[in-house]
C-alpha cells in the first residue's frame, strides 16, 4: 500500500476504533511530516505528535537555528504524559540518544504563586537544563534575572513568563509580551520544560572531563603529534562547553559516549502498537543513517578532530524488542500479505469539478465530497442540483446512503479506495484549493518587532542633535558637588571627548543608517554638522510642501464612495481558510474606510513577503467588483503577474468573477479579445505587467488600481500610473517595511498601512551556518531532489556563476540546473524563473537577484555560498525565499573556512551565527529594511540624507517640516534644571546598554499619567524601584507640573527650594486664602511670602523634601485649574 496515504488511512481507522498509544516509523522526516499532517486531519490535531530530528550528518556546524530542537522538546514533553496518542518518528529521531525520562521530568520545573524557592538553585537548574542567560528575553529557550524579577521562555508556552519574587517567595507569575516586555496576564502556576535534550545526571556530569581526557590519551598512539595536539585542544574546548551547560547540536556527538545508560524515544512512549510505514525503506534509511554516521565519525577521528568510540544513533533492533509491530510495504510479496489499495484522485484536465465527480460516479462508486468551507459547499451543491445529481449532507467522512455525500471536513488531499468503491474528493481536487494542514508549527518563538533600537554598546555610532555624529564610549556615573549623575561619554573626530549630562539625553540617538555604511565622525570645532542639517531641513521643507500640495489636490478631486461591506463581501472574506492576523484586519479596515469615502484613496500597504498583503488586496478588489466596478492589478514582472493570476483564479473561483491577464507570454489574439471585453465591461479583474499601462487598454469603469512593488517601475511607467490614478482608488503594495515613526510623520501626506506580524501558520526555517564542503552540498542536493524538491543555490559572482553551475552538474548529474544573474536581460531572467516555477528546473543557481523574488512553494531549501559576504538584511530576504509550503524549510549559510578574515568579516560571521542561532538577526535586518523602505518611498536623495544624519534625526526633522506646513506649533523641549540630589539609574538596577532608552523614555514623557505608566513598567520589568530611580521619576513629575503657566520659576539653594508663582496665578480673586488652605498640611516646612509683587513659597530641604515638592506643586496646579 501507499506508504503515507495508505498508512495514514489504515492507522486512523484503527485508532478511532481502538484508542491506544501508537508509534509510526516513517522512512524520513519528509514522510513523517506528511503522515503527521494526514493523521491530524483524520483523527484531530491534539491526538498526533510529530517527533523530528535533523537528518544532516556531515556538518560540524558553527551554528544552527533552534526550530527542530524546539519542536522535539515540545514533543518530548507531550509524549512523556501521552495517553492514547499517535507519535510519528523517523530514523534520525527514533534512534537518537535521549536523556532518561526520569531526568527530563526532574528538570521540568513546577512553579506556583505563594511558594518559596531558592533563586540561585532555580538559575542553576535552568542552566543545567539548557537555558541561555540574557538580560532581556528575546525568544524561546532563554531566561533572564534582573533584581527580584526572573523571566523564562519555555517551549511549552506561547509567551514568556515572569516571576516576581519577594525575598524567596513567588509573589506573582505572569505572561509578558516579548515586544514591549510588559506583563499581560497573571497565572497561578506554571511548568518549565528543559531547553535541551542533551542533559546529564550529576554522576555523568562529574565524569565528563575525566572520560573525555582519558579517551584522548587512549587515542594518542594512533595519531601523529599534530593530530594529537589538535584533538587535545578541540576536546578541551568541548569539555569546557559541556561543563558550562552548553547544549549546541555539535556537542551531541559525545552524548551516547558520556551516558551511563542509553535511552531513546521508546523509553518515553510506551507504544501499544508500532507500525512501520514501508518496512524496507525504513530499514534501508536506518542502516544508511548508521553507516553514514560511523563513516563520518571515522573520517573526523582519522583527521584528529574527534575521539574514537563515538556513536550518533542506536540500533533499531535493540529498541523494538518484545513490541507488537505491524510491517507495511508498497507491493505484495506473498499470498499471506494483506492488500489495502489506496489511489490518489485523478483530476479532470480542464479542472472541471463536475467532470471529476462524474468520473467516479460512472464507476458505481460512492463519492464523499469533503470541502474546506460553507461557500465551496454551496457552490458544489448548486452544481450537483443543476446536473440532477441527488446527494445528502453527511457528518465527517461517514459513508452516504445516496451516491454522493457532501460535508465540511478539512482534509489535505482526496483518495480512492478501489476495492471498497469509495472516492473522497476534497477542495484540492475540485477547486485546486489547498486546505491548511496541521503544519510543522514554529515552536521556537522570537520577538517579531523590535521594541527598541537603543541597545547601545561601546563603539556604536550616535547622533547628538547639536554636535553631530560621535562614538559611544560608555555611560559613566560621576559625582559632581556631592551628587551622583549619569553622563554619556562620547568621542568625536580628533579624539575629542564630550560628556552629555542626564538632562540632555534626549538630544542623543543611536545612529542608524544602511547596513554596512560607516558614517564620518563630526568635529566638535566645525560648522559642517549645522550646514548638513540646514541643507537637509531646506530640502525636507520642499519635499513636504510638494507632498502636502499633492495630497490637498487629490483630496479635492471627487471620487467614488464605495458602499459598505455587504453579505456577499462577508462570504468572500469567510472563504479565506486562514484567520487574518490583527495587522491584516487593521489594514483591511483602513482600506475599506478609505474606499467608502467620496474622494480617491491613495494608500500604501507595507508588509514582509508572506505576511498576507495579497489577501488584503483581494478583499479590496472584491469590494470594488461587488460595487459594479472593474479592478486592475499591476505587477513588475511576468512571473509575479502569473502568480497573482493563479492565486486570484482560486480565490475568486466561487464568485463568478471574470479575470484577464496581460504579459508578454499571452498571445496577441488572446490579448485583443481581453481588450475588447475590458472595454465592454465584461471582464471584472485585470492583472498584468506594465502592458496594462498601454494606451490601447481602455477600461469601462475602473474603480481600483492595485500596484505591486511600485518602486520597481520606471519613471515613464510611474507617470502613466499617475495619469490613471487621477480619480480612481489606488492601493500600492510594498514588501519593504517603512519605519513606524516615518509612518506617523507622513500621516496627512500619504496614507500608510503596515502588516508587521507573520501568519501563525508560517513555517519555521531551520538555519545552519557551516564551513563550505562539497560533500555536504552534494548530500543536501541529492536528498532534496530525491523527495522531488527544488533548491535555490546562491553564488553572488556573475563571472564564476556558470563554472559553479557546471561543477554542480558534474557533482549531481540528475539535477536540472538553471542560472540567473543581474547581467541577463529581464526576459531571460523571467524565462528561467518561469521554468523553475513550473518545475522544469529543480536547482536554480542565482546571484542575490532572487532576494526580491516570487513564491516557489516546492523550493524548500536554500544554499548560500560565502554567506559572510552578505548583509543580514540581504540574508534575511534571501532566506525568505523558502518556507512557503506545508513542510519545514532549510537554509544553509556556508562560509570559506580557509579564508583569512578581517575584523569586519569576523564580526559579520558572528552576526550570522547569532542570526541563525538566536533569530535576533531579524531585528538588524528589519531595521535595515526599514531604512531601505524609507529611501524607496522618499527617493534617492532622501536616502542619502538618512545616511548623513541617521534615520531617527531624519524623521524628527521631517516631522518638524510636516508640522510647519500644517501650521502646527513645534514645541522645543528645553533641558530641565537639575536638582541637587541622587536622581539617576544605578548600574545594579538597569545595565548600561539599556539605560539610555529608559532615560529617553522618562525625558519624552509629556504628562503625569505617562510617568506613572513608566514607573509601573520599570517595576514590572526590573523589579522594586530603588530610591535614586524614584527620585528621577518624582523630579520628572515636578518638571512637568511646574512647566504650567501658574509657575514662574523654581530655584534651589543650599537648604531650601523656592517656588515663584506667576502674575496670572496671583491675579486670581481670593487665591491667597485658598492657597493657605491647600498648603496647610505642609505649614511646618513652608514659608509663604509676597515680595516685590511676587508670591513665593519656600520649602525647607528636610527628609523626603522631593516628595513634598511634588505634592505642593500638584496642589498649586490643581487649585489654579479649579479657578
Amino acid at each position: 500500500m501507499d506508504d503515507t496515504l495508505g498508512v495514514s488511512l489504515l492507522l486512523a481507522t484503527h485508532y478511532l476504533d481502538h484508542k491506544e498509544n501508537i508509534l509510526v516509523l516513517a522512512s524520513n522526516l519528509y514522510n513523517a511530516q506528511r503522515i503527521s499532517n494526514l493523521l491530524s486531519s483524520l483523527v484531530g490535531d491534539e491526538k498526533v505528535i510529530l517527533f523530528p530530528s535533523d537528518e544532516l550528518l556531515r556538518a560540524e556546524n558553527l551554528a544552527t537555528s533552534k526550530e527542530l530542537v524546539s519542536h522535539r522538546l515540545y514533543a518530548l514533553n507531550e509524549i512523556i504524559k501521552a495517553k492514547n496518542k499517535i507519535v510519528v518518528a523517523h530514523p534520525a529521531s527514533a534512534l537518537r540518544y535521549l536523556p532518561s525520562p526520569t531526568l527530563f521530568k526532574d528538570l521540568t520545573i513546577k512553579l506556583e504563586v505563594g511558594t518559596s524557592i531558592n533563586p540561585d538553585n532555580l538559575i542553576n537548574k535552568l542552566l543545567r537544563s539548557g537555558y541561555y542567560r540574557v538580560n532581556k528575553i528575546d525568544h524561546s529557550l532563554e531566561f533572564a534575572k534582573r533584581g527580584d524579577i526572573i523571566d523564562i521562555y519555555s517551549i511549552n508556552h506561547d509567551q514568556p513568563i515572569r516571576l516576581s519574587l519577594f525575598d524567596n517567595e513567588i509573589e506573582s507569575i505572569a505572561y509578558f509580551d516579548i515586544a514591549t516586555q510588559e506583563s499581560t496576564k497573571k497565572i497561578n502556576e506554571v511548568d518549565i520544560v528543559p531547553a535541551s535534550d542533551i542533559l546529564f545526571t550529576n554522576s555523568e556530569f562529574s565524569f565528563i572531563k575525566r572520560k573525555l581526557t582519558l579517551q584522548v590519551e587512549d587515542d594518542k598512539p594512533n595519531l601523529n603529534n599534530e593530530q594529537y595536539e589538535s584533538l587535545k585542544n578541540k576536546t578541551n574546548e568541548d569539555i569546557e562547553r559541556l561543563l558550562n551547560y552548553e547544549s549546541s547540536d555539535n556537542l551531541y556527538k559525545y552524548y551516547g559516549y558520556l551516558q551511563d545508560k542509553h535511552y531513546s524515544l521508546f523509553d518515553y512512549f510506551d507504544a501499544d502498537l508500532i507500525i512501520y510505514s514501508n518496512d524496507e525503506q525504513f530499514k534501508t534509511s536506518s542502516d544508511l543513517l548508521r553507516k553514514e554516521s560511523i563513516d563520518y565519525l571515522d573520517e573526523l577521528k582519522d583527521e584528529g578532530k574527534v575521539i574514537s568510540h563515538l556513536e550518533l544513533f542506536q540500533r533499531i533492533e535493540l529498541l523494538t524488542q518484545h513490541k507488537k509491530i505491524i510491517h507495511t510495504k508498497k507491493y505484495k510479496e506473498s499470498n499471506n500479505d494483506i492488500v489495502f489499495t489506496v489511489r490518489p484522485i485523478i483530476v479532470d484536465g480542464n479542472n472541471n469539478s463536475l467532470s471529476t465527480i462524474m468520473t467516479y460516479l460512472k464507476n458505481n462508486q460512492k463519492v464523499i465530497i469533503a470541502l474546506a468551507n460553507v461557500v465551496q459547499k454551496k457552490n458544489i451543491a448548486s452544481i450537483l442540483k443543476d446536473a440532477g445529481i441527488d446527494f445528502e449532507e453527511t457528518n465527517g467522512l461517514d459513508i452516504p446512503k445516496k451516491d454522493v455525500g457532501l460535508t465540511i471536513y478539512s482534509l489535505n488531499e482526496g483518495f480512492e479506495l478501489y476495492q471498497e468503491k469509495i472516492a473522497v474528493l476534497t477542495s484540492r481536487e475540485l477547486f485546486n484549493f489547498k486546505t491548511q494542514s496541521s503544519r510543522f508549527m514554529a515552536r521556537f518563538k522570537e520577538g517579531t518587532i523590535l521594541h527598541s533600537y537603543e541597545d547601545l554598546k561601546p563603539g556604536d555610532y550616535v547622533v547628538h542633535e547639536y554636535n553631530g555624529i560621535g562614538k559611544f564610549v560608555d555611560i559613566e556615573t560621576l559625582e559632581v558637588d556631592g551628587v551622583h549623575r549619569d553622563f554619556l561619554h562620547l568621542e568625536y573626530a580628533n579624539k575629542d571627548k564630550l560628556y552629555v549630562p542626564l538632562n540632555q539625553f534626549r538630544l542623543v540617538r543611536k545612529y542608524s543608517g544602511r547596513e554596512g555604511f560607516t558614517p564620518k565622525l563630526s568635529s566638535l570645532n566645525s560648522k559642517m554638522w549645522n550646514q548638513t542639517k540646514e541643507k537637509i531641513k531646506s530640502r525636507l521643507n520642499e519635499l513636504t510642501k510638494r507632498l502636502s500640495i499633492l495630497y490637498k489636490e487629490r483630496a479635492s478631486i471627487p471620487g467614488f464612495a464605495f458602499p459598505k461591506d455587504d453579505e456577499l463581501q462577508e462570504k468572500f472574506n469567510q472563504e479565506f481558510i486562514h484567520r487574518l492576523t490583527d495587522d491584516q484586519e487593521e489594514a483591511y479596515r483602513e482600506i475599506r474606510d478609505d474606499m467608502e469615502k467620496p474622494y480617491p484613496m491613495d494608500r500604501l500597504l507595507c508588509g514582509d513577503v508572506g505576511f498576507g498583503k495579497t489577501e488584503v488586496a483581494f478583499r479590496a478588489i472584491f469590494k470594488c467588483i461587488n460595487a459594479g466596478k472593474q479592478a486592475a492589478m499591476l505587477c513588475p514582472t511576468t512571473l509575479l503577474c502569473r502568480q497573482h493570476y493563479e492565486l486570484a483564479k482560486l480565490r475568486f473561483a466561487s464568485f463568478g468573477i471574470k479575470i484577464a491577464v496581460f504579459s508578454r507570454l499571452i498571445p496577441m489574439h488572446e490579448q485583443r479579445q481581453y481588450i475588447k471585453e475590458i472595454k465592454e465591461g465584461k471582464t471584472h479583474l485585470i492583472i498584468g505587467t506594465h502592458r496594462l499601462l498601454s494606451k490601447d487598454i481602455v477600461f469601462n469603469n475602473l474603480g481600483l488600481l492595485v500596484v505591486d512593488e511600485e518602486q520597481r517601475f520606471g519613471v515613464e511607467q510611474k507617470e502613466r500610473i499617475k495619469e490613471i490614478k487621477h480619480d480612481v482608488d489606488v492601493l500600492s503594495l510594498s514588501a519593504t517595511p517603512i519605519p513606524r515613526t516615518l509612518q506617523m510623520s507622513l500621516v496627512g501626506v500619504r496614507s500608510l498601512s503596515q502588516i508587521n506580524t507573520a501568519p501563525k501558520s508560517r513555517n519555521p526555517i531551520q538555519t545552519y551556518v557551516t564551513p563550505f564542503s562539497e560533500a555536504i552540498v552534494k548530500e543536501l542536493i541529492e536528498r532534496e531532489l530525491s523527495r522531488d524538491g527544488q533548491i535555490f543555490y546562491v553564488h553572488n559572482n556573475v563571472y564564476s556563476i556558470h563554472a559553479v553551475a557546471s561543477r554542480l552538474s558534474m557533482m549531481v548529474p540528475l539535477a536540472k540546473i538553471g542560472v540567473v544573474h543581474g547581467q541577463m536581460s529581464r526576459e531571460q531572467i523571467e524565462d528561467v524563473m518561469l521554468r523553475f516555477y513550473a518545475g522544469d528546473i529543480n536547482l536554480l543557481v542565482a546571484t542575490s537577484i532572487i532576494e526580491n523574488g516570487i513564491d516557489v512553494p516546492n523550493a524548500n531549501m536554500i544554499i548560500v555560498e560565502n554567506a559572510d559576504m552578505f548583509g543580514l538584511a540581504q540574508l534575511y530576504q534571501i532566506k525568505g525565499r523558502v518556507g512557503r509550503s506545508d513542510r519545514i524549510a532549510y537554509a544553509y549559510l556556508f562560509y570559506n573556512p580557509h579564508k583569512t578574515m578581517n575584523n569586519e568579516a569576523m564580526k559579520r560571521l558572528r552576526a550570522i551565527q547569532e542570526f541563525a542561532e538566536l533569530g535576533s538577526g531579524y531585528k538588524i535586518a528589519q531595521r535595515d529594511l526599514m531604512i531601505r523602505g524609507a529611501g524607496d518611498m522618499l527617493g534617492r536623495e532622501q536616502a542619502g540624507f538618512i545616511d548623513s544624519i541617521g534615520i531617527d534625526l531624519y524623521v524628527k526633522l521631517l516631522n518638524e517640516a510636516v508640522k510647519k506646513h500644517k501650521e502646527e506649533i513645534i514645541v522645543e523641549h528645553k533641558p530641565n534644571k537639575l536638582l541637587s540630589l541622587d536622581a539617576y539609574i544605578p548600574n545594579d538596577y538597569i545595565i548600561k546598554s539599556e539605560k539610555v532608552e529608559v532615560y529617553q523614555e522618562i525625558e519624552n514623557a509629556e504628562d503625569i499619567k505617562t510617568v506613572n505608566r513608566i514607573k509601573k513598567k520599570l517595576k514590572d520589568i526590573y523589579g522594586r524601584i530603588p530610591l535614586e530611580v524614584n527620585n528621577l521619576l518624582i523630579k520628572k513629575k515636578v518638571d512637568l507640573i511646574t512647566m504650567s503657566e501658574e509657575f514662574r520659576n523654581i530655584r534651589e539653594f543650599d537648604n531650601r527650594i523656592v517656588i515663584f508663582l506667576s502674575d496670572t496665578f496671583c491675579s486670581k480673586n481670593g487665591i491667597a486664602v485658598k492657597l493657605f488652605d491647600v498648603l496647610y498640611p505642609f505649614m511646618d516646612k513652608l514659608k509663604i511670602s509676597y515680595l516685590k509683587k511676587e508670591l513665593r513659597i519656600e520649602l525647607k530641604k528636610e527628609e523626603l523634601w522631593l516628595n513634598d515638592l511634588e505634592k505642593i506643586s500638584d496642589k498649586i496646579h490643581k487649585l489654579y485649574l479649579e479657578e
